[in-house]
C-alpha cells in the first residue's frame, strides 16, 4: 500500500512539474515581441492596412515585420499635463476634442476620450512628421508628442488605430537610410527609393513603445501614398 502511494505521489509531482514548465512555455510564447503580436495582426485596423497595401501591389505581410527597438513614450520635454479639474483646462480640453471630430487623419479611441492626430502638417504647434496623442486619463489631460520622424528621409505616418482605450498602433513609411548618415543622398517622393514600414506600438500603460521595420522595398512614394 505505501509503495501505491509513494508511487502516486511521485507521478503527481512529475505532472505537476510537467504543468509548470508548459504554464512557463506559453508566458514566453505569449510575451515573446520579436514578431508582431497577435493582436495586433488579427485586428480590424491591421488587417484593413495590410489590404489597402496589397491592392496597391505592395505584397506585405505580417511575417515581414522584425522588432528593432522599444523605449519609453512620456518624455517631460514632449508631454504637458493638465488637470481636468482646473476649468480653463477643461474648456480647453472640450474644444480641442470638439475642434477635431471630423478631421481627417485624427482617430479617436473607443472611449472618444482620447485621439491621435497624424496629419502631415503643421498644426497646434506640431510639425509635420510629428504624432500628437491627446485626452484625458483618469483626472489628467495629456497633450503629448509620442513620434517624431525626420523630412531627410521622406517619413509619412500614413494610419493609425486604436486597439483599445490604452494601445494603439501607427505605420510610418521612411527611406532605408539612417537620418544622420553623412553618405546619404536625397531622393523626392516622386522617385524610386529604397523604403522600409515601421510600426510603432504604443501601450499607454505599460509607457513603451514597439517598434517593428519590414524588409526594405522599392517604391515611388507619391505614386503608393497620393495623397502627400
Amino acid at each position: 500500500m505505501k509503495d501505491k502511494l509513494s508511487i502516486l505521489l511521485i507521478a503527481l509531482i512529475i505532472i505537476l512539474i510537467a504543468a509548470g514548465v508548459y504554464s512557463n512555455i506559453k508566458e514566453q510564447q505569449a510575451n515573446d515581441y520579436s514578431k508582431i503580436p497577435q493582436k495586433v495582426e488579427l485586428s480590424r485596423g491591421f488587417q484593413r492596412w495590410i489590404t489597402n497595401l496589397k491592392n496597391k501591389e505592395l505584397d506585405v505581410n505580417a511575417d515581414d515585420f522584425k522588432l528593432i527597438e522599444e523605449n519609453e513614450i512620456y518624455n517631460s520635454m514632449w508631454m504637458k499635463v493638465y488637470s481636468i479639474e482646473d476649468p480653463e483646462k477643461k474648456a480647453f480640453y472640450n474644444s480641442t476634442i470638439e475642434s477635431v471630430q471630423s478631421t481627417k487623419k485624427v482617430v479617436f479611441s473607443p472611449s472618444e476620450r482620447e485621439f491621435i492626430d497624424y496629419r502631415n502638417e503643421i498644426r497646434d504647434g506640431y510639425n509635420p512628421c510629428e504624432v500628437r496623442f491627446f485626452g484625458q486619463k483618469e483626472d489628467k489631460i495629456i497633450d503629448a508628442r509620442v513620434l517624431s520622424g525626420a523630412k531627410e528621409v521622406n517619413c509619412y505616418f500614413d494610419r493609425a488605430y486604436f486597439l483599445d482605450n490604452d494601445v494603439f498602433v501607427i505605420s510610418e513609411f521612411s527611406r532605408n537610410v539612417k537620418k544622420n548618415d553623412p553618405s546619404m543622398t536625397p531622393c523626392a517622393i516622386d522617385a524610386f527609393c529604397t523604403y522600409t514600414i515601421k510600426l510603432h506600438i504604443v501601450d499607454l500603460i505599460r509607457n513603451s513603445r514597439f517598434v517593428y521595420e519590414s524588409k526594405p522595398f522599392d517604391t515611388v512614394l507619391s505614386i503608393l501614398i497620393p495623397e502627400l
